[in-house]
């Protein structure tokens, strides 16, 4: 008996067994169906994703080398070359920065910021509260690189025993991003800050540098007399480096403020007051 003729006689055997297989074959195909338009919709959600993903980040991009050819043009425009220039035998400087242009762009702007051998050179703003240059830069647009600005709380003139400063970590390497070189030691141990205002030139020495867990993290702005010392000391021991400079020689001192490279940590940079020169005003 051939083959064929064999199968025919299965079935007519049971009839039933051909239609079992029919149904089977037929919910298969459903249930391919269903799978194929189940992975459409992950493929066009991952895709959509994907796109989102890719757009935020080069949006971010562009905004970080917009943030930062903007600040390197202001330093241009408003630093001159009597920044450098020494004191004379009076404790006077020339006024290197010409405050009367950063004032028309923003009455909010009270100093400057150098560090040298970082990409830190910025103006300092301050406002009523800590949240608003955040997101904000110091033509008080939104810019997700926010501003380098003074605490609220402290006199804009830089004379309260703790003055506080806070600025973003952003990865590309502005803002306060150096500040973990800082504390990671690759500057050394002899850092100066410089902070300008209109009036003054105060220098300070970085004595403490350390990374801190957010709920470890609190800034002081009304320090006295009385706990000067003992803060001072709260500050030094914290340190992951050995400055060999003694902080209670000042009277005042500078504090820094940033997130870690992965934003759950933050990094403190604490320098003390070491000199101050009266500027004189430029000719523009």
């Amino acid at each position: 008996m051939s083959r064929k003729a064999k199968h025919l006689k299965r079935i007519s055997k049971n009839p039933h067994k051909l239609y079992d297989k029919n149904k089977v074959k037929r919910r298969r195909k459903k249930e391919a169906a269903r799978l194929t338009v189940i992975q459409k919709i992950f493929l066009v959600i991952f895709i959509g994703i994907f796109c989102y993903s890719a757009y935020t980040l080069i949006n971010w991009y562009i905004g970080t080398k917009k943030a930062e050819s903007q600040y390197e043009e202001l330093a241009q425009k408003v630093i001159t070359k009597e920044i450098d220039e020494p004191a004379d035998e009076n404790g006077n400087k020339p006024q290197g920065i010409h405050f009367e242009e950063l004032k028309n762009i923003n009455e909010d702007i009270i100093g400057w910021i150098k560090i040298d051998n970082t990409t830190i050179n910025y103006p300092i703003v301050q406002t009523t509260d800590n949240a608003f240059y955040l997101k904000k830069d110091i033509y008080k647009k939104n810019d997700a690189c926010g501003s380098i600005f003074m605490d609220y709380k402290n006199n804009k003139n830089f004379t309260d025993k703790n003055n506080v400063l806070y600025g973003h970590h952003i990865k590309s390497g502005i803002m306060f991003a150096d500040l973990v070189k800082i504390y990671k030691g690759e500057l050394g141990t002899d850092i100066n800050i410089n902070i300008y205002t209109p009036a003054m030139e105060r220098v300070y020495k970085v004595f403490s540098s350390y990374e801190s867990d957010p709920e470890d993290y609190a800034i002081n702005t009304s320090i006295t007399e009385n706990q000067y010392d003992e803060f001072i000391d709260l500050l030094k021991n914290r340190s992951s480096i050995d400055y060999n400079i003694d902080p209670k020689q000042s009277s005042q001192i500078l504090t820094l403020s940033t997130c870690d490279n992965t934003g759950r940590k933050r990094i403190l940079v604490h320098a003390k007051l070491n000199e101050v020169y009266s500027l004189e005003p430029n000719d523009n």
